[in-house]
């Protein structure tokens, strides 16, 4: 946009056609230029809001937010949304659930919601049954499946993996399949061939802004880099060194980058963060302290779990504003922020960022068939 044409535009008249528009356009109005986007976030509910932690209960496919992690001391959050068993929830963008029942039919079923509004959107089903060997053992299809905005167009997608079964979780991989939502195709956008990478299902898929990444394992273990925009794989990259050793790693979201946890065999675990030019740099460091997942860092804050119990550090000066490692001790145990009751599942219970949203899902409704 040519900036005679932007500054022409009074505030005013900004700030009066703002609450026109959908928030999915308001999103991309605000990389427009620094003063829009000043007047958007200062104008906007949903860009005043900070994003608050959603925990879902997988077992009792439940999803409760803790709204404020500097005044949570009771342990106790607020319900969400409730929905039935053998649901699990993919993801979040904007204030939108992904949801995927395991148990409907191979590949699962696809539902969005929005809890603000109670809208659902039912979604297609992927055609990539055929991908899978049957096993009645296999209820983790959400696994296969990552729920991605990009923030230029505006638009949300639908990745799934299309992996073999296999009980861990460490699978041939196929190709990639993706659907837009307001559009009917449902595309098979890369392929690899027989007895290529395996993809590691366990280690979580992650998006950020435009770019969905996964982890294989082949002759080396790597990340794989998948662009949202041209639906092709761009790149991959090598883990941190420090994950060269026997260890687990599960990929994350820190601070808008990618993030990736590594467990070695002592009681340390370490964060590292891919910084431009494709670098791996240490920003985390946790002495006996287990991590929740996907999401762990929420502004100043960032959340360890103790079985069923999650708690909040806070960190003022998080590796956002500097390069220093932060260091969380064992006697460091943080200010309590949820208990999660009754449900033997703790340790596989999942943590989101989630922010409250009014943004109409009918809108991607007429195309669906």
């Amino acid at each position: 946009m040519d900036d005679a044409v932007r500054w022409d535009l009074p505030t005013d008249v900004l700030v009066e056609i703002l609450p026109r528009l959908p928030p999915s356009s308001r999103r991309r109005v605000r990389l427009v230029c620094r003063l829009w986007r000043h007047i958007i976030d200062e104008h906007t509910a949903e860009m005043q809001s900070r994003a608050t932690t959603l925990i879902w209960h997988p077992w009792r496919a439940v999803a409760c937010v803790v709204d404020d992690l500097s005044s949570s001391s009771t342990g106790s959050c607020r319900e969400l949304w409730r929905s039935v068993r053998g649901v699990q929830l993919v993801g979040t963008c904007n204030g939108l659930l992904c949801l995927c029942n395991n148990e409907e039919k191979p590949g699962g079923i696809i539902t969005l919601v929005n809890p603000a509004t109670g809208e659902r959107l039912h979604l297609p089903p992927l055609p990539s049954a055929e991908k899978f060997i049957g096993s009645f053992h296999w209820m983790n299809w959400h696994e296969t499946y990552n729920f991605a905005y990009q923030p230029m167009s505006g638009r949300y997608k639908i990745v799934q993996l299309c992996v073999p079964c296999s009980l861990d979780h460490v699978c041939e991989f196929n190709g990639v399949r993706v659907l837009t939502l307001g559009e009917t195709s449902r595309r098979e956008v890369a392929t690899l061939p027989e007895g290529g990478a395996r993809c590691n299902l366990g280690a979580g898929i992650v998006s950020i802004d435009d770019t969905t990444h996964w982890i294989t394992r082949g002759s080396t273990t790597r990340v794989v880099s998948f662009d949202l925009k041209d639906e092709r794989i761009t790149s991959t990259t090598e883990l941190p060194t420090r994950a060269a050793g026997p260890c687990r790693y599960h990929l994350m979201e820190v601070h808008g980058r990618l993030g990736i946890v590594i467990h070695d065999l002592s009681v340390t675990i370490e964060v590292w963060i891919m910084e431009e030019g494709r670098r791996w740099s240490r920003r985390y460091s946790f002495r006996r302290q287990n991590l929740p997942r996907p999401h762990f860092v929420y502004g100043e804050y960032v959340l360890t779990r103790e079985e069923s119990s999650l708690y909040g550090h806070y960190r003022k000066k998080g590796p956002s504003l500097s390069g220093e490692v932060v260091q969380v001790g064992h006697r460091d145990q943080g200010t309590l922020v949820a208990e999660i009751k009754g449900d033997y599942s703790h340790s596989q219970y999942r943590t989101f960022a989630y922010v409250e949203t009014t943004e109409p899902l009918s809108v991607y409704e007429a195309n669906i068939y």
